[in-house]
C-alpha cells in the first residue's frame, strides 16, 4: 500500500490548471461527464503538469471527474489573468479545506432540513467508484442552487483516496455542521444540553473527529481506498 505524502502541492497545481482552460476546453469537460472521452486526451499533459502523470488509470478517472463537475461552473478569468492569489492559499493563513459533507449539511439547513436532500447525500456515501460521477454531479448541481461552491483541492484529495474512512468523515461532517447549527440556537434561546450527552456537537463531548482524515491530507488508507 502507498502512502500518500505528508505534504501534498499537487491538488492545488490541478485546480490552477482547470482555472485557466478556455471555454472550448471546458465545454470538453462537460461533455465527459455524459461518458464521451473522446475530446479530452489533452488532460495528459494537464496531469503531467500537475505531477499526476504517473497516477493509476483508476486515479486519472478521479481526476477527470473532478475535472468535468468544475467545468460545470468554473471560476471565470478575463483574458491574460492570472488567479490571484487569496489569503486562504498565502503562506501566513493556510487554507482550511472544506469537505462534501460540510458543505452537504450547511445546504441541508440552508433548506429547512429538506429529506430529500440527506437521501441524495446518503445515496452518495453509498455508491462505488463506478458510479460516483453520477452522483457527485447531482451533489454539484444541488450546492450551486445555494451558491455553494465545492472545496475542489479537497475534493481532488477526496476522491483520489475515496474509501470508506473518507465516506465516513463526510458524513462527520454533514451531521456535526448539523448539530453544531442546533448548538447556536440553544445559545440564543439559553436552552443547554444535559451534562450527559455525548452527541457529536456537544460542547462537552470529547474533540469530534480525532480519528477522521486530517482537513489538508487524506491518512493512510484502508484496503478499500485507491492510491496513486
Amino acid at each position: 500500500m502507498t502512502n500518500p505524502p505528508t505534504t501534498d502541492d499537487r491538488p492545488a497545481r490541478f485546480v490552477r490548471e482547470l482555472v485557466r482552460l478556455e471555454r472550448g476546453k471546458l465545454a470538453q469537460l462537460r461533455r465527459g461527464l455524459g461518458g464521451d472521452n473522446r475530446s479530452v486526451y489533452w488532460l495528459e499533459g494537464l496531469y503531467a503538469r500537475t505531477g499526476y502523470a504517473e497516477a493509476t488509470p483508476t486515479g486519472k478517472e478521479a481526476l477527470r471527474l473532478v475535472a468535468g463537475l468544475y467545468a460545470l461552473k468554473p471560476k471565470a478569468l478575463d483574458d491574460g489573468d492570472e488567479p490571484e492569489q487569496s489569503a486562504e492559499t498565502a503562506p501566513e493563513a493556510p487554507r482550511k479545506a472544506v469537505s462534501i459533507g460540510k458543505q452537504m449539511g450547511q445546504l441541508y439547513l440552508q433548506q429547512d432540513r429538506r429529506p430529500s436532500t440527506e437521501k441524495r447525500f446518503l445515496a452518495l456515501l453509498d455508491t462505488d467508484r463506478e458510479g460516483i460521477g453520477y452522483h457527485m454531479r447531482q451533489v454539484v448541481t444541488l450546492l450551486d442552487t445555494a451558491d455553494l461552491t465545492p472545496d475542489w483541492e479537497r475534493l481532488v484529495t477526496d476522491l483520489l483516496y475515496w474509501s470508506d474512512r473518507t465516506r465516513k468523515g463526510w458524513a462527520q461532517d454533514f451531521y456535526a455542521e448539523i448539530f453544531r447549527e442546533e448548538n447556536r440556537q440553544d445559545d440564543k434561546t439559553g436552552g443547554t444540553l444535559p451534562s450527559s450527552d455525548t452527541s457529536v456537537g456537544s460542547p462537552a463531548s470529547a474533540p469530534l473527529f480525532a480519528s477522521s482524515q486530517p482537513d489538508h491530507q487524506p491518512a493512510d488508507q484502508d484496503d478499500e481506498g485507491e492510491t496513486l
